[in-house]
């Protein structure tokens, strides 16, 4: 049996949510380390309150933070002690605020795919998920060649099939091109396979959808969703979340402000 490339959260699981929910609540209006760095992965940055505004106050996701959270499931998949025959992979960049199609043309954006793949074998990955920010608007986009079909995985209670029909059309086209130009033509072409929009959890708000996103991507196996998303859990993902972020290794930071460092997860 085909086991998620992701296999379910590996560090969140391990947290209580106790803890989870203790340290999201060290982030409130009436903090002083508002303007402190808390996350920093390379060029990235997260003060405290961007981390407020994003996490209590109930702001969509930015793109930063879906970058750095995908970086740290890609991370933990490749380092995982079983992680040797991954079968997965995270694309980390399908922002859509330009249309222009010379973005996905140009060295940038053949440097970063080139970059997700790796020393990966990209013809025996059976899964490539990728998140896409459309009109503020968060879905998946998973290339299956399990079954030969890209999967639409989008949380949002509204029709869009005529959406996802425009989109996936330009996505699609773009990220084929890309991917014939860094595997020398080795991948195999999936402009014309079907993309069915799978019946996913939905949204209770708008601002939970980057949440959905990174929930679709780090748990859908090609056939469903391993563990069950749940509609009215939103706080506790959240929490895990942010948990899981400012401690995971790749957060350069690693003596963190207001108490938090008693909170920090025992290796």
């Amino acid at each position: 049996m085909y086991v998620s490339p992701f296999k379910g959260d590996p560090q969140r699981a391990r947290a209580p949510m106790t803890k989870a929910h203790a340290v999201r609540k060290k982030f409130h209006a009436g903090m002083k380390w508002k303007s402190d760095i808390f996350i920093k992965a390379g060029s990235r940055e997260f003060s405290g309150e961007q981390i407020l505004d994003t996490f209590i106050d109930a702001e969509m996701l930015s793109t930063q933070f879906m970058s750095f959270f995908v970086a740290c499931i890609s991370h933990d998949e490749r380092h995982m002690a079983d992680g040797g025959g991954v079968q997965g992979l995270l694309v980390s960049r399908a922002w859509e605020e330009d249309p222009d199609i010379s973005q996905w043309e140009s060295p940038a954006a053949l440097a970063v795919l080139q970059r997700d793949i790796g020393d990966l074998d990209p013809t025996k990955v059976k899964l490539f998920l990728l998140p896409v920010m459309e009109e503020e608007h968060y879905s998946v986009y998973c290339i299956n060649f399990i079954h030969d079909r890209i999967d639409v995985l989008d949380s949002s209670a509204e029709h869009h099939t005529v959406y996802h029909q425009v989109l996936g059309d330009r996505i699609i086209r773009r990220l084929n091109l890309l991917f014939q130009e860094a595997t020398d033509g080795k991948m195999k072409e999936f402009t014309r396979l079907k993309r069915p929009i799978i019946d996913a959890c939905l949204q209770s708000h708008d601002n939970d959808r980057g949440l959905y996103a990174l929930k679709f991507m780090e748990l859908w196996n090609g056939d469903s969703f391993h563990v069950p998303i749940l509609t009215g859990k939103t706080d506790n993902y959240k929490s895990q979340l942010l948990l899981y972020g400012l401690y995971h290794t790749l957060n350069e930071i690693k003596k963190l402000p207001a108490g938090l460092e008693a909170h920090r997860p025992r290796q």
